[in-house]
């Protein structure tokens, strides 16, 4: 299995428009920052795409991808959604959400209407958990709370299981609501960092992160939807202090 961070930034990635702080004027390209999405090739070459924000466009040319076989999303907020009519150019495509959150993207109704149109091949659906070339994948659910919001927002995160390497992606999360029993002792965590601490937008930062890590105890905890506030070689030489902690970048590959 080969895992690539098509991006790791935060709502609305990394430099920020009309913003002179010291990592939007970086010229490290590991301060350049997407908005958060990961893709996976089995070893069977079965390619999952994790989220479709507005980037998608970009970072499907950019990457020279040609194919996505399974689409499946965290949750319906817009920098993890606005790239959906780009999936309308793959042919049987099947995407995939917990029934919670396909509820939530069932709202946007002509959005939904002009997709099908466009590609009636596609099957949109909810799911428990499946398993595709032998990795089983199971959602997690997640509390998203925003500071304006008086209920949390449906999202989950994924946990990948196959007999040689198992881990999770929780992109956008603030505590964890479901049975956390299988985020124990993975070979991956891949977290949200928003920011350096968590300061109320329904984000965890660096500092829960550190806690995360210590807890469940992974072999390696990669940090992404980070925003500007965040200057990564900073950000890894704290982090490293703590353990096999770093922040991803867009572009990062992972063979496994």
């Amino acid at each position: 299995m080969k895992i690539k961070f098509l991006g790791t930034g935060g709502n609305i990635g990394t430099p920020v428009w009309n913003c002179d702080c010291k990592t939007c004027r970086s010229a490290d390209l590991k301060n350049k920052r997407m908005r958060a999405s990961l893709f996976l090739t089995t070893d069977d070459n079965t390619n999952i795409l994790i989220d479709f924000g507005p980037d998608l466009r970009q970072q499907l040319l950019q990457n020279n991808i040609r194919k996505i076989d399974y689409a499946f999303l965290t949750h319906t907020h817009g920098d993890h959604t606005h790239g959906f009519e780009q999936l309308s150019r793959q042919e049987n495509i099947k995407i995939l959400m917990t029934k919670e959150v396909l509820q939530e993207f069932e709202k946007n109704k002509g959005a939904l209407e002009w997709f099908k149109k466009r590609n009636p091949s596609a099957d949109i659906k909810n799911f428990d958990s499946i398993t595709v070339d032998g990795i089983k994948i199971t959602p997690i659910k997640l509390i998203h709370q925003k500071d304006y919001s008086k209920e949390p927002f449906p999202c989950v995160g994924f946990i990948f299981e196959d007999p040689k390497f198992r881990f999770a992606y929780l992109s956008d999360y603030n505590a964890i609501s479901g049975d956390d029993n299988l985020l124990y002792n993975l070979d991956l965590i891949v977290s949200d960092a928003n920011s350096w601490k968590d300061n109320g937008i329904g984000h965890a930062g660096i500092e829960e992160n550190i806690q995360l890590y210590k807890k469940y105890k992974p072999r390696k905890l990669l940090l992404t939807h980070i925003n500007h506030t965040v200057e990564h070689n900073e950000s890894l030489k704290y982090c490293k202090a703590y353990g096999n902690i770093e922040p991803a970048y867009d572009g990062l590959e992972l063979e496994i």
